[in-house]
């Protein structure tokens, strides 16, 4: 309790300091590897960046500490996965929004009847979402959409940064006359719906070893 209200306490002062944009640059803060390499990518030079998680940290039990919050509160913009993969910041970003700090959600760019989900977690799905190339690239153009409406005197840059990262994934195979397809969908950090044979953890195992070895015929 006693971390937290101090925690409290940083973030009310911190939102109290006036933040502007930097050698014209726009301040970004990031959480997971994966969204810093892809803000990294859409911003070029045109952004600053600063990663809170660094290589092998787990999302899910990451804790903001008093510079992460600092870190937070001076960015132009925050960008994190969503759906619950950065639980422990869930507070702070809230608390962010609460001081109209702008933060975007990559996990806002795909249509949740897409995810796995579980009938017994409502509302609740796998948040592991960069597994899958079409969820990547429906993240990659939501984000440098929103870049772009931020910072409308880059976004020619960053579009053209966006462009250029979608077509990093498929340029060797088109190079040999072929094109990059969707193979299936692995399951990870839950089962199949009840009824399926991926209800258990042999059929799992079996369906995602099935989808590997024909996705790589």
């Amino acid at each position: 309790m006693k971390k937290y209200i101090v925690l409290v306490f940083l973030i009310s002062i911190i939102s109290c300091q006036q933040k502007t944009k930097k050698n014209g640059k726009l301040q970004v803060v990031t959480t997971t590897t994966m969204i810093t390499d892809l803000v990294k990518n859409i911003g070029g030079d045109k952004i600053d960046i600063q990663g809170l998680m660094g290589a092998g940290v787990d999302p899910h039990l990451y804790k903001a500490s008093a510079g992460d919050v600092s870190k937070l509160f001076n960015a132009d913009v925050i960008v994190y996965s969503g759906l619950h993969l950065e639980g422990k910041l869930e507070d702070v970003f809230e608390k962010m929004r609460q001081q109209n700090k702008k933060t975007i959600a990559a996990s806002d760019a795909i249509d949740t009847a897409t995810l796995i989900g579980s009938e017994y977690f409502a509302s609740s799905y796998d948040p592991h979402i960069w597994f899958d190339i079409t969820n990547w690239e429906s993240i990659t153009k939501y984000i440098t959409a929103k870049f772009c409406e931020l910072d409308a005197e880059n976004a020619a840059t960053y579009k053209e940064n966006g462009a250029n990262y979608l077509m990093t994934l498929q340029e060797a195979v088109r190079a040999k006359g072929k094109e990059v397809v969707i193979g299936g969908t692995l399951y990870s950090d839950a089962l199949g719906s009840k009824g399926t044979a991926e209800e258990t953890y042999v059929g799992m195992y079996k369906h995602n070893v099935n989808i590997i070895v024909n996705s790589l015929k």
